[in-house]
């Protein structure tokens, strides 16, 4: 799990030892083809970092499933529960093969940053560059 942690952007300017301890608020899923993973519109708790396979998100449009995106190894889905637990502004399921996933704990992660406010700062840093550069992106493409 330490290798793929440590390829992910929001944990990658992590220390060894600061790494080991976001590796102890993480489980491993395994789930079958098309498992519903999150649902739309519902709240938000956890966290996921796709190890194998893919997962796709998607959201429903006039009661049809409109595909966003499929994530595959090192990505993230349902990252901003990490910052509040609203809404999830989409679904998300196992693609055609499956996947194998971690998942992060708000409230783990929580306490994680409130007892080493060096990592809750990192992870909250690359946080905010990544909504930096996805609203520079939309206006651009508003534009």
């Amino acid at each position: 799990m330490k290798h793929l942690l440590e390829n992910v952007h929001i944990f990658s300017k992590l220390s060894d030892e600061e790494l080991d301890l976001v590796i102890g608020i993480c489980r491993p899923e395994t789930k079958e083809p098309g498992a519903q993973i999150v649902l739309q519109n519902t709240t938000g708790k956890d966290m996921f970092i796709v190890d194998e396979g893919s997962i796709e998100v998607y959201v429903e449009v006039d009661g049809v499933d409109k595909t966003i995106v499929f994530l595959g190894h090192g990505q993230l889905f349902g990252e901003m529960t990490l910052l509040d637990q609203g809404h999830r502004s989409a679904s998300g399921r196992a693609g055609k093969g499956g996947c194998s996933l971690v998942r992060m704990d708000n409230d783990d992660f929580k306490a994680l940053c409130e007892d080493n406010p060096k990592i809750g700062y990192s992870v909250m840093k690359h946080f905010a560059m990544d909504m930096a550069f996805k609203l520079r992106h939309m206006n651009l493409t508003s534009a």
